[in-house]
């Protein structure tokens, strides 16, 4: 884990720990996970992954969530190009039967990618800087 110095270093350490509160999964143990439909959102937690926690972006994995109505080879293209990140990286998606239409799927048009990072020491760190 990399201590901020400059004000770029404070501004990407706030939004990580930020988006951490906010979006990842605290309750599982042993992995830090944040899960969300906005790329640019995920861009930036992979970047606060790498540039603060000292995570190689090859150590990390991907799930994706998707609607039955949308094609698994595009979404995995999207994500791919979006994350720069390579197929491999992701685990099996999960299909869910699509539904009623909804202003869900407007937002979540290419499915909901969680990122995975498989470290306990890593998530208890971040859990302890979280104002709980």
């Amino acid at each position: 884990f990399k201590q901020p110095r400059t004000s770029e270093e404070w501004a990407l350490y706030g939004i990580g720990v930020g988006l951490y509160w906010g979006e990842g999964n605290k309750k599982n143990k042993t992995s830090v996970r944040l899960g969300n439909s906005d790329p640019s959102l995920l861009k930036k937690f992979i970047e606060f992954l790498i540039k603060t926690c000292g995570v190689k972006r090859k150590d990390l994995h991907f799930g994706l969530q998707i609607f039955t109505d949308l094609n698994v080879k595009e979404t995995l293209d999207f994500w791919t190009k979006k994350l720069k990140i390579s197929e491999r990286q992701f685990y099996k998606p999960t299909v869910t039967i699509s539904g009623s239409i909804g202003t869900y799927r407007e937002k979540a048009k290419y499915g909901v990618v969680t990122v995975h990072y498989h470290n306990v020491k890593l998530r208890n760190l971040l859990v302890s800087l979280l104002p709980m």
